[in-house]
């Protein structure tokens, strides 16, 4: 005789099938890279409309823009509030303002990473050893236009440092989800139970696979 599943528990194991049949396991990620992925895929973009494109893609985490190559050329996407999805190696992204959030886990409580980084470069230093940001953003506008920030890498005098922030989506609003805090203040009621569990498992919120075990917990507030 099979023994019976809980409520609680039929939804977390629902998640987490959800989290690895949609093959969202989170890759280690070379540091020195802009790119979310080590190499172009082929990709598909799903419409609003129901129409679906392929092409070779990858997301440029300096432009926090979905690249994809057209007859050797480099290209971004645009027209986002027409698109659905793009799936890159069973990776889903969704569009979100002006740029795409992946989705890691989908449910009453889902969970997304805002793939981005900073830009370092020789001669433009802060008085704390990084940057300006004026620097910054003039450096960026200067690869973009010369064509070097969609390349895979960057001129050896430029630097990329991780800026990658986490977000949970509930009733349809996004909600920062990078520190305890910022989470317990979506769930009031719950604040003190949510960092119980990230002590007692040990959790670090800058891992993404920590950061599902917690957005996963937190799915049974909700029901």
């Amino acid at each position: 005789m099979k023994k019976s599943i809980s409520h609680p528990q039929q939804i977390i194991a629902l998640l987490l099938l959800t989290y690895y049949l949609t093959g969202n396991q989170i890759q280690a990620q070379d540091d020195t890279t802009h790119y979310v992925l080590s190499e172009f895929m082929v990709g598909s973009v799903k419409l609003k409309n129901g129409r679906t494109d392929s092409a070779w893609m990858d997301y440029n985490k300096l432009t926090e823009e979905m690249i994809f190559e057209k007859d050797g050329v480099m290209l971004a996407l645009d027209s986002l509030e027409t698109i659905d999805t793009v799936t890159i190696d069973s990776r889903i992204f969704v569009p979100h303002q002006k740029v795409f959030f992946e989705l890691l886990v989908k449910g009453p409580v889902s969970l997304f990473i805002q793939h981005k980084c900073n830009l370092l470069a020789a001669g433009n230093p802060s008085g704390y050893g990084g940057m300006t940001e004026t620097g910054a953003a003039k450096n960026i506008s200067f690869l973009a236009n010369s064509g070097r920030a969609y390349k895979l890498v960057l001129p050896s005098d430029y630097h990329v440092t991780d800026a990658t922030q986490h977000w949970i989506k509930m009733n349809n609003k996004f909600y920062k989800a990078n520190t305890s805090s910022q989470i317990a203040k979506v769930f009031p009621d719950k604040g003190k139970e949510i960092k119980q569990f990230i002590k007692e498992n040990k959790l670090d919120l800058k891992k993404s696979d920590d950061m599902i075990k917690l957005i996963v917990k937190c799915n049974e507030f909700v029901h």
